[in-house]
């Protein structure tokens, strides 16, 4: 090989290593920026669920599972009898109580009369109560739980302070919940999510 085409040969390897360089900078600190954005919305997820939690509420659901994030302090019961309501031993010593019927789907079979219980504990006891879907909206209206005609396609509710405080279609944004964060959810878990959020953006509890 003669002196000039060495030479060549050498600026060539030479601009190909500052271009794989380059190259390889540019992609660390595009997924540096990345896992920054990441941290930072899902920060905001974290703090909703924190604040949350810290009231001091013994939260507990009835319907469908409830797609909540793990660290979401919620229980599951069955029926509306005090005993479940109650809890067992190991429901830690709380504040108030919130109530969150989750019926996505609409397969929830409950009555006026089972609304009409829930709704003693909303001006009774001052339970938080939360629903979440629309099929059971027009019994709830019945039942007494509304005093205009809710807007169509309304999928959530939350009613607090005695029935005082009331928000129709609460957590039916999901624009709500961070990009990076609403891209890795499934539709059923995107209302839980988005209930958290307002939860602590309005701070109704």
């Amino acid at each position: 090989m003669n002196a000039k085409r060495l030479i060549v040969t050498l600026v060539f390897i030479v601009i190909l290593l500052g271009f794989t360089v380059w190259i390889t900078d540019v992609f660390i600190q595009d997924a540096g920026r990345k896992n920054k954005i990441w941290r930072e919305q899902s920060q905001k997820v974290t703090d909703a669920i924190d604040y949350v939690n810290s009231k001091q509420l013994d939260i507990m659901y009835y319907g469908e599972d409830l797609k909540a994030p793990e660290s979401f302090r919620v229980r599951h019961i069955y029926n509306f009898n005090q005993d479940s309501l109650r809890g067992d031993e190991n429901v830690p010593e709380h504040l108030g109580h919130m109530l969150i019927i989750n019926d996505p789907a609409g397969k929830l079979k409950m009555t006026k009369e089972d609304w009409l219980e829930v709704l003693d504990l909303l001006k009774r006891e001052a339970y938080v109560i939360v629903y979440l879907g629309s099929a059971q909206l027009p019994t709830m209206q019945k039942a007494g739980y509304f005093f205009d005609v809710y807007p169509d396609g309304t999928h959530s509710v939350i009613f607090w302070n005695y029935g005082r405080g009331q928000d129709i279609g609460f957590a039916d944004d999901p624009l709500i919940i961070p990009e990076v964060v609403r891209e890795t959810l499934a539709s059923d878990q995107l209302p839980v999510y988005a209930m958290l959020l307002k939860m602590y953006e309005k701070q109704y509890v």
